[in-house]
């Protein structure tokens, strides 16, 4: 094969790589990452349904609640930090729209999410081609008007249509286990009293800096989910995930922890009940351990809410 057929060849093979791409990206819009399948798939298949609780949240307790089998009268709708409070805020209206109020709403957060201002790298692929009608863009734009307005790029095109490759993500939810009891004492094997990894002692400086900011998204979105709450009578409560002690000290005096309080919102403080040692959670200081996380599954049933 001559040089110029080889070329055509391959262009021809890249062109319908990129045919197949786009048929999936358009045809399977979920398919990209968990929060594009929430949004995209399981929420507008869910109608005219009741559910007493309602329970949002960040992908650490979505590993702990999205494979598990809870009870039938709880409706788990976990996302993750980088869609931010008003994400969140979207999440609970789309599924208004559709179905009956529950009786009590849990949105379960660790610290990033009050921190997410949506001008993160993240924010293209987990909010803005995720959150996209028309009501949504309006809302936002007020309070961020230099959302939704970037020009085509090749990095944000190859950020969205690659992921869209693994087909096989809109098969995710079929699959749900029962629980295990955890004895607390079988963790002490992964105590280590002076480990601490780079990634969380890198979050430990992103508390200590905003320990004294309440951003516009985060302060905003609390407000609006909560005017939701009153009024419809859904009782509010934000639970606080397992966190590094030293960050949920940090946290736990920070400006925008008691702005939270002071709106008369329940919180309930996981890390109140049990003190996750540095060495339960994985290399990139936010997920723990499996062993860990069926142990927080306990936790929650315990002192949260009953889910099993």
């Amino acid at each position: 094969m001559n040089s110029k057929k080889w070329l055509i060849s391959l262009f021809g093979f890249i062109v319908i790589i990129i045919l197949i791409i786009e048929i999936f990206y358009n045809f399977y819009g979920y398919s990209r990452h968990e929060v594009d399948y929430l949004v995209k798939k399981r929420i507008p298949n869910i109608n005219n349904e009741q559910y007493d609780t309602l329970i949002l949240g960040t992908s650490l307790s979505k590993n702990a609640l999205g494979g598990l089998n809870i009870h039938k009268n709880i409706l788990e709708l976990t996302s993750n930090s980088g869609v931010s409070l008003a994400g969140n805020y979207f999440i609970l209206k789309r599924y208004l729209s559709h179905n009956n109020k529950p009786n009590d709403l849990y949105i379960f957060i660790v610290p990033s999410i009050l921190y997410e201002n949506l001008n993160t790298t993240g924010t293209y692929s987990y909010f803005e081609s995720v959150f996209n009608n028309d009501k949504e863009i309006k809302e936002i734009k007020e309070i961020r008007p230099k959302l939704y307005t970037r020009k085509f790029s090749f990095d944000k095109y190859f950020e969205s249509r690659l992921k869209s490759i693994n087909i096989f993500r809109h098969y995710r939810q079929k699959g749900r286990v029962d629980h295990v009891n955890i004895i607390e004492n079988s963790l002490d094997e992964f105590k280590q009293d002076d480990f601490m990894s780079e990634n969380i002692y890198n979050r430990i400086e992103v508390a200590k800096e905003n320990k004294y900011k309440i951003k516009i998204i985060p302060r905003t979105y609390i407000d609006r989910i909560k005017k939701i709450c009153d009024e419809l009578d859904i009782k509010l409560t934000v639970v606080i995930e397992p966190l590094p002690s030293d960050i949920n000290d940090i946290f736990k005096e920070s400006k925008i922890y008691k702005y939270i309080l002071n709106k008369n919102i329940t919180v309930l403080n996981i890390n109140d009940y049990y003190s996750f040692n540095n060495n339960f959670f994985n290399r990139d200081g936010v997920h723990i351990r499996g062993k860990v996380n069926q142990y927080y599954q306990n936790l929650i049933d315990k002192y949260i809410v009953d889910i099993y």
